[in-house]
């Protein structure tokens, strides 16, 4: 979501979603990204389209989105209590509407989800319920910081040829035989341990650029947000922060029965290790 989530404000000075845009590497790319995909589906799709924006927090992006392309019913969703009232403040005189309930309890269908930033945060059940409601010509904009790609040779074909992705206690396990076994006594396979040491590693030299880069630009407050979020990344249990591989995510929303239309990096012309957000298009 990129927004104003520890402290949910309207005005630019001293909020985090707008500082993230001249702090935070990659941010800013990713929002021109998606208002193109936005303009360009809207022109395209022939009637005027539903448009629901998931896990926005106080709606930075979501308001930036609106005033960019008007001509579209614009729902924004968000149910963390923190960032309810800034949300509601922000859309109070737009036509936005504005849901406060759980993802899983939208019933309405919608010609195109955005999650922008939220789906490491998200209960790994959430694909399902937009599949449920998204149209079957419709289009989920997957956008998110993941971390920088990590699984290479034996470990990308392990997330390749997996029946299942599934996330135990932090490690990833690809078949239903792991799965029992974890369900059982906590067993995991050695190349389970393996990648998610990869992964704390790769982990660790993104969040200090990351760092860097917000202090070269004086976003302090950018550092701070990032570091507490460091923090809880690189505890393999964390619930409240977990970056997975571009591969592991692709192959995870590949199996909800989603097809990958699109991939778009913000920084391709980065070395490996700052190749972390990607813009998707997936159709069901």
């Amino acid at each position: 979501m990129f927004d104003s989530q520890k402290t949910p404000t309207d005005t630019p000075k001293g909020d985090v979603s707008a500082l993230m845009r001249v702090g935070h590497p990659q941010v800013e790319e990713g929002d021109l990204i998606i208002i193109e995909l936005v303009k360009r589906f809207v022109a395209e799709f022939g009637r005027r389209p539903r448009i629901l924006d998931i896990g926005c927090g106080t709606g930075f992006f979501a308001s930036r989105l609106l005033k960019a392309i008007p001509e579209m019913d614009l729902i924004v969703q968000e149910n963390w209590a923190a960032a309810i009232d800034g949300l509601e403040r922000r859309f109070a005189d737009t036509p936005a509407r504005i849901f406060t309930g759980a993802a899983s309890d939208w019933d309405e269908p919608v010609d195109m989800v955005i999650s922008w930033g939220t789906h490491h945060h998200q209960p790994r059940t959430y694909l399902d319920h937009i599949r449920r409601f998204l149209d079957p010509k419709g289009l989920l904009i997957l956008g998110d910081e993941f971390c920088p790609e990590y699984c290479f040779g034996e470990h990308a074909e392990r997330i390749r040829n997996a029946s299942r992705i599934y996330i135990a206690n932090g490690y990833l396990l690809t078949s239903d035989d792991e799965i029992a076994a974890y369900e059982k006594d906590g067993t995991l396979p050695d190349i389970a341990r393996e990648i998610e040491k990869l992964r704390l590693r790769m982990l660790w030299r993104w969040y200090r650029y990351v760092v860097d880069y917000a202090m070269e630009r004086d976003c302090l407050e950018v550092a701070v947000f990032e570091l507490r979020a460091a923090r809880d990344d690189l505890k393999t249990d964390s619930a409240d922060e977990f970056k997975l591989s571009p591969l592991a995510v692709e192959k995870e929303v590949e199996s909800k029965g989603f097809k990958k239309r699109a991939r778009h990096p913000t920084a391709p012309n980065e070395p490996l290790e700052k190749q972390s957000f990607f813009i998707y298009e997936y159709g069901k």
